[in-house]
């Protein structure tokens, strides 16, 4: 049977918020910019992996921590995510724009 959609409360986004930053700093990781929404989360970081190894381990930290505040589910996040390179300053910057500010613009 497939879970309902999820729509993560203030504070689970603040606790997964903080398992990415937790994580980023564990692993040395530049973490640029993150904004957890209702029903997904955007990060820029710079890493010395893969970007879907990245989002591989957020996704695994952030789910740890949701679980251990009591809510567990089957699964918290989908299997999609998109992960790409930046390879310049603009397209950084571009992305810690629309990651910080653009989200409640749509």
């Amino acid at each position: 049977m497939k879970e309902e959609e999820v729509f993560l409360n203030l504070e689970q986004r603040q606790v997964v918020e903080q398992a990415i930053g937790d994580h980023c700093h564990f692993r040395n990781w530049i973490l640029h910019a993150v904004n957890c929404r209702s029903n997904h989360v955007h990060v820029v970081v710079a890493a010395d992996v893969h970007p879907k190894e990245v989002m591989r381990q957020l996704k695994y930290w952030a789910t740890r921590r949701l679980n251990e505040m009591g809510a567990s589910r089957e699964a918290w996040w989908a299997e999609l995510g998109s992960g790409r390179d930046l390879n310049d300053e603009v397209a950084l910057v571009g992305a810690i724009i629309y990651t910080l500010e653009a989200q409640d613009r749509k």
